[in-house]
């Protein structure tokens, strides 16, 4: 079994492979859809930031009822960089959003659409814990960042479940998965490796951020022993 500081570098190349090959899919393979045209091609960034940064969420939960529960510093230090990489595909799948958006609707944002009004509330969210883990009170810091944690990542089966409550006459957000839009199989080749490809780089981004609050960590134990 690969040491991981020999998986590390690997990972990362293999995540890199990902892509440099998502990205030729889909902007060199994938052809105009029929009806949004060239704009189309933020859908592959903008679904596989949501699940990423959904999944970086959902760790920040498990790790954050970890901390609350037995005080790990090890949890402390997980929830804290998968919930500052979440943040930041959080605010890639906004910014595409509204890309998208204006394209379909000749506006930026629609506040009586539900899932962008539920997301914004989680990017707000993160934004708050992001700001908190880096100027809260030091002492407290954990345990206020694991309790936000848990309400972000608790609110986004919302996100996900609160365009269901309008009618499908109203529905203004795209449901282009679940009703079968994409026809060509090169669509589904560029989707399924650009999800993957952004999967990857949020884990390798978060185990990137893991190791450096590690060393930061390290370094003012050291601190501490040498002014003791």
């Amino acid at each position: 079994m690969l040491k991981p500081s020999v998986l590390f570098p690997v990972f990362g190349v293999f995540t890199l492979l990902l892509l440099t090959v998502s990205h030729y899919l889909v902007f060199m393979v994938v052809p105009n859809e029929a009806v949004m045209g060239a704009v189309q091609r933020v859908f592959y960034f903008h679904v596989g930031s949501a699940l990423a940064c959904y999944g970086a969420f959902g760790v920040v939960f498990v790790a954050s009822l970890a901390f609350l529960a037995t005080g790990s510093k090890k949890a402390d230090r997980i929830s804290a960089a998968c919930g500052e990489v979440g943040f930041v595909m959080c605010t890639i799948v906004l910014a595409t959003g509204m890309i998208w958006g204006h394209s379909a609707w000749n506006t930026w944002f629609r506040w009586e659409e539900p899932r962008l009004v539920t997301f914004l509330v989680l990017w707000l969210i993160f934004l708050s814990f992001t700001v908190l883990r880096n100027f809260g009170e030091p002492t407290r810091v954990a345990s206020h960042a694991s309790v936000l944690g848990i309400l972000g990542a608790a609110s986004v089966p919302l996100v996900y479940v609160s365009i269901k409550f309008l009618p499908a006459s109203a529905r203004l957000h795209p449901e282009v998965i679940e009703r079968g839009g994409l026809k060509d199989p090169s669509y589904w080749w560029a989707f399924g490796l650009s999800t993957v490809a952004l999967l990857c780089l949020t884990g390798y981004l978060s185990w990137l951020r893991y190791r450096i609050e590690t060393a930061h960590e390290h370094a003012r134990a050291a601190q501490g022993l040498e002014e003791d």
